[in-house]
């Protein structure tokens, strides 16, 4: 089971990597093909803005399709737990029917009667070991199936601490990608709540190995889902935090450019750089200029405006073209004088 899992995570990841864009093509061309029919003036032309937003609007339908198909498919690839292998259901258990159902299995699947239900019988019986015993059916709904098979745990305390260092593997895990993402500037919307997130889901972890009673969100979605575990809504959870991240990284760029944003960033704090160690150079660049244009009554006000600009940490380009339209009004003014 955890290597079909494994390998449905891959398979996943994969989809998330190649599928969107291929999708996003073929719906947009299809809903363009349908309202060439029905409203042709709905059909924006390619390379306009009202084409591009038409791009994005089918990229994230395709985003937020496949989000909910992974997240059925996940809660589908966790399989049978131990009380649906015994025909019952955690929210509906009772000692009294375990052994009844134990018994009617093992008399359909016992391998004198059915050879070929042999594994099923183990299952069968190895399902009844866990759920019959209070302390490892408290340790299976919590902390999941790997737990239990501690030989040497006699405790609550001692199973749960056999399971903290794995699953702070897996957290750490979390984070060592995270962090990778980073650093190969992958994934970086919501890297702040992803963070958040990794801790809230370990807080959120903890708290159900270390407590009697389920945290209140486990216990609201397990109204939902009442055949699965408190471990294994967990885990639902866990794919619905990775998702949505991934589903966030994928639309986030086509609604905000983040990549302009940060270059813009960056030249705003070197140019602030630059008009810092060109003031004098660029005020005395505007000194001259008004020398030129001398008794014309506009050098102070170009000096003045140059300075003001300056401070306001405009950009050389703004500042360039700042000072054509003054020339210009120089020129102007002085056209002016010499015609009086």
């Amino acid at each position: 089971m955890t290597q079909q899992r494994s390998s449905s995570n891959f398979t996943s990841i994969l989809g998330w990597l190649l599928l969107p864009q291929l999708a996003a093509s073929y719906l947009l061309k299809t809903v363009h093909w349908v309202l060439l029919r029905l409203a042709p003036s709905w059909v924006p032309h390619p390379r306009t803005p009202r084409y591009a937003l038409h791009h994005r609007l089918s990229y994230a339908t395709v985003i937020a399709a496949y989000l909910i198909y992974t997240l059925w498919s996940t809660e589908q690839n966790l399989g049978a737990n131990y009380y649906h292998v015994l025909g019952m259901r955690p929210d509906t258990f009772s000692s009294s029917q375990l052994r009844r159902n134990f018994r009617k299995l093992s008399l359909v699947l016992h391998p004198d009667k059915n050879p070929e239900g042999e594994q099923q019988f183990i299952l069968v019986q190895h399902a009844y070991n866990v759920l019959s015993d209070p302390l490892t059916r408290f340790v299976y709904n919590h902390a999941g199936e790997a737990a239990v098979k501690c030989q040497t745990c006699k405790s609550v305390s001692d199973f749960m601490l056999a399971a903290i260092p794995r699953r702070l593997a897996m957290y750490l895990t979390f984070i060592m990608g995270s962090v990778a993402m980073q650093v190969f500037r992958i994934g970086r919307y919501g890297t702040y709540w992803r963070y958040i997130a990794i801790g809230s889901f370990a807080a959120l972890e903890l708290a159900m190995m270390t407590r009697s009673t389920d945290p209140l969100v486990i216990r609201l979605l397990l109204q939902l889902a009442p055949h699965r575990t408190s471990f294994e809504m967990a885990q639902i959870l866990q794919q619905v935090m990775v998702c949505f991240f991934i589903a966030m990284n994928q639309i986030g760029p086509q609604f905000v450019p983040r990549e302009s944003n940060v270059n813009t960033v960056a030249l705003a704090k070197q140019l602030l750089t630059i008009t810092k160690n060109t003031k004098t150079e660029v005020l005395g660049k505007a000194d001259r200029l008004a020398g030129f244009y001398k008794n014309t009554g506009l050098e102070r006000h170009l000096s003045e405006s140059f300075a003001s600009e300056l401070q306001l940490g405009m950009t050389i380009g703004t500042s360039r073209k700042f000072r054509e339209e003054y020339i210009d009004k120089l020129n102007c003014e002085r056209t002016k004088v010499d015609a009086e």
